[in-house]
């Protein structure tokens, strides 16, 4: 069992290097590297390190994560992005375990901790919600067989932000089987991604995606609108200065 970690960057050398250095030189694992960025710093870094390093331009997130699908070799795939960072090596040879003797799981995941704008740390669990609600599990500890992307397709270049939801939607939609791994934090990223910036836009594209798919059925409508009513909840906070309440909510609902 291979695990092939896909990495993609745009000219941030220290998110890239931080990234990179968490991975560890197991035998089991390829480092996949796709930048479409240009610059010096990490075009050089990047001459030192092991595994596959693709430098060219691309049509934006979804394209990227699907270049690295196409280059990597592995059994299953993990996604890294530039900036988050491997916490708990063990989850691999886990992992890698756990696909190899059991031919049902189709995919690993796990916990993760967020680094919130503030600097605080979340520790967050995948919250098994109705896809109405989100991703119900966290893309970043995901491992997946390569076999399940030849089975249901890569990531649609269409969505700009979600199209790790519409992923996720397929994988629920055609009935693979995932094995949670609840008893560790796997992942640290930083909590300021383009979903975070842009969630409405990003609520938008869920809608979409669900949509697509047809699966917009009741249940996931609910979600939906709970969704958006959460959403306008945390924006008439941020209007009225009241992030501390926010900030306060989110520490007790994602404490250790």
């Amino acid at each position: 069992m291979v695990i092939s970690i896909i990495t993609i960057t745009y000219n941030d050398y220290d998110g890239l290097k931080k990234t990179l250095s968490s991975i560890p030189d197991y035998t089991f694992i390829e480092s996949v590297v796709i930048n479409g960025g240009s610059d010096n710093k990490s075009v050089e870094y990047l001459k030192s390190r092991k595994g596959k390093i693709i430098i060219e331009k691309d049509e934006g997130i979804a394209d990227a994560f699907n270049k690295g699908i196409k280059n990597s070799s592995g059994n299953a795939i993990m996604f890294l992005n530039c900036g988050d960072e491997l916490i708990d090596a063990t989850y691999l040879n886990d992992a890698a375990k756990n696909l190899e003797k059991n031919n049902d799981i189709d995919f690993i995941h796990s916990n993760l901790v967020l680094i919130d704008s503030t600097g605080t740390e979340l520790f967050m669990k995948p919250p098994f919600c109705n896809l109405g609600r989100g991703l119900p599990y966290l893309h970043p500890t995901m491992i997946v067989r390569k076999s399940v992307f030849d089975q249901i397709g890569i990531f649609n270049k269409n969505y700009k932000i979600a199209m790790d939801f519409d992923f996720v939607v397929r994988l629920i939609k055609n009935g693979y089987k995932g094995y949670y791994v609840k008893d560790r934090y796997v992942v640290k990223m930083e909590g300021a991604g383009r979903s975070v910036q842009r969630e409405f836009e990003a609520i938008i594209e869920c809608y979409n995606s669900l949509k697509q798919n047809n699966i917009l059925n009741l249940k996931n409508s609910l979600g939906l609108t709970v969704r958006i009513t959460l959403f306008l909840m945390r924006k008439i906070l941020v209007v009225f200065g009241l992030e501390s309440i926010l900030r306060r909510l989110k520490m007790k609902k994602h404490s250790m």
